[in-house]
Formats: C-alpha cells, structure tokens, sequence
C-alpha cells in the first residue's frame, strides 16, 4: 500500500466518525426542539385560557 492511499483511508474514516458524531448532535437537537415545543404549546393553552378569563370578567362589571 502506498502513503497516499493509507492517507485516504484515515481521512475516509475520520469523516465517517465525524458524521456519526454529526447525527448524533441532531438526534440531541430534535430530543430538545419536541420538548421546547410542548412547553410552547402549554403556554399557548395557558395564555388562550387567561385572555378568555379577562374577556369573561370584563362582563361582568361590577
């Protein structure tokens, strides 16, 4: 074998074991994005909720 293809193999190898540590950075990512958005969708039901509350106490009026 020479220099140069021993060269290629390492480099082949490297940026395989730099796209694996790559999906795995993703996978983390997407983990976090779902649970980010559930708090988002649980503050969207909350603040829907509160503004039905003022609109409803607005009616009443002492």
């Amino acid at each position: 074998m020479s220099i140069a293809t021993i060269c290629l193999i390492i480099v082949l190898i490297f940026t395989i074991i730099l796209m694996y540590l790559m999906n795995v950075r993703i996978r983390q990512l997407e983990h976090e994005l779902s649970k980010i958005k559930s708090q988002v969708a649980l503050a969207d039901d909350e603040l829907t909720r509160l503004s039905h509350d003022i609109i409803d106490f607005k009616k009443l009026r002492f």
